[in-house]
């Protein structure tokens, strides 16, 4: 005889209920707290009445109900987590009504119609930890987009011609950075020695003691003629050097991620496949497998084009004939945002490598018309079904 322990999970509270397979309710509905008492008091209740083949079943709701997966682990539970989506589409009835105490029953209920399919992912797991490395890396890098914004727009109210000393994003460099943050006005330029501006910019960089004298000389001179659209007691000058301090520590960050992130990412058996594809850095590479995880637990490349979310709608009614619409976008948007970049990476260099199976497929797209974002999502599509089959066969980019 199956039992489980069926849990509606919320924000730092739970609804509970333990449940056999003959409907006989053994611990009725009850909330308990996210926290180590009234996990105890829960196990020990369970303990008492000792059910045979018990198994903890609950869906997955953002952060919340790791806290409760994770105690029921770590104590030696079976424990299943599903996805949303799947309890959503087995709750759908005529009649609208949800409490959490008909949504712990109808959790129960579900777990024993036994039609839903688990993959099993540990928080430990390699891949688990990858992906929320890649999170990070994520979000740090949005972030500084609009540090960099923030950045820019302040320097050309408080230096508007520091710009053209350092071209293209040599400005977001620490030699420029130290510069900024010590020197965040034209005013305050002026006012420095040639020999304290020259200290200040040969801190990072191993060029030449010359051209960092010369350029030393060329920004006191171009700050004795700047006029600025603020003086340099506004608040603008003190908000341009803290950007650029906060610029520093996030590109420090950013780059200690990636390096942990690629090293981790090494560990896996598929790194190196997943490298080889033409298109596909380190950093990708890594990006990707933390997203998609152990590729191959798939059990063909359509579930992984699902799970990504670029599998097509299907529009279908009455005697219509079925037309394939837009992708869905169900999936895992940043694996489509990855597979997206390295869409663009190998048109980008098809020239370089014109025997590439995406580069041609793109290509045909193009001839065919479809719009430049039409052609790439469908080279996402591609490079997916191309991943799935090196790594199932363990071959890398077009090795024999």
């Amino acid at each position: 005889m199956k039992t489980v322990l069926s849990v509606d999970v919320a924000k730092n509270k739970s609804m509970i209920m333990l449940m056999n397979s003959d409907g006989e309710i053994l611990i009725d509905t009850r909330e308990i707290k996210h926290n180590l008492d009234d996990f105890e008091k829960v196990k020990e209740e369970i303990k008492d009445i000792n059910p045979q083949n018990l198994t903890v079943f609950m869906e997955s709701t953002g952060t919340y109900h790791l806290p409760v997966e994770r105690y029921f682990k770590e104590n030696g539970f079976n424990t299943l987590v599903i996805n949303s989506l799947t309890t959503k589409n087995n709750y759908d009835t005529i009649r609208k009504t949800k409490t959490d105490k008909k949504d712990c029953y109808r959790l129960a209920k579900l777990f024993f119609i036994n039609e839903v399919e688990y993959h099993e992912i540990s928080k430990k797991d390699l891949y688990a930890n990858l992906k929320a490395m890649t999170r990070q890396y994520f979000y740090l890098t949005q972030v500084n987009i609009r540090c960099k914004n923030r950045y820019k727009r302040l320097i050309n109210i408080c230096f508007p011609e520091f710009e053209g000393f350092f071209a293209r994003n040599r400005i977001y460099e620490d030699t420029a950075l130290n510069f900024i943050k010590a020197f965040p006005h034209a005013y305050i330029v002026r006012e420095k020695r040639i020999d304290a501006l020259y200290n200040n910019l040969r801190k990072v960089d191993a060029r030449h003691d010359y051209y960092y004298k010369r350029l030393a000389r060329q920004l006191k001179d171009t700050a004795m003629n700047s006029f600025p659209g603020v003086d340099k007691d506004h608040a603008d000058v003190r908000n341009l050097s803290d950007m650029a301090s906060i610029l520093q520590e996030n590109n420090r960050l950013i780059d200690e991620i990636r390096k942990n992130m690629i090293e981790l990412a090494k560990q896996s058996p598929y790194f190196e496949i997943v490298n080889s594809f033409y298109g596909i850095g380190e950093v990708l590479a890594a990006e990707l497998l933390g997203e998609l995880g152990n590729i191959t637990r798939f059990d063909n490349h359509k579930q992984l084009i699902a799970f990504c979310g670029l599998d097509p709608s299907i529009v279908q009614s009455g005697k219509s004939i079925n037309v394939k619409g837009a992708i869905s976008k169900r999936g895992d948007k940043y694996a489509r945002w990855i597979l997206f970049n390295i869409s663009q990476m190998v048109v980008k260099l098809g020239h370089q490598c014109p025997s590439h199976p995406v580069y041609n497929y793109y290509l045909i797209k193009k001839a065919e018309g479809k719009h430049y974002y039409e052609s790439l999502t469908a080279c996402s599509t591609k490079i997916l079904r191309m991943l799935y089959s090196m790594c199932k066969n363990n071959k890398t980019f077009l090795s024999d």
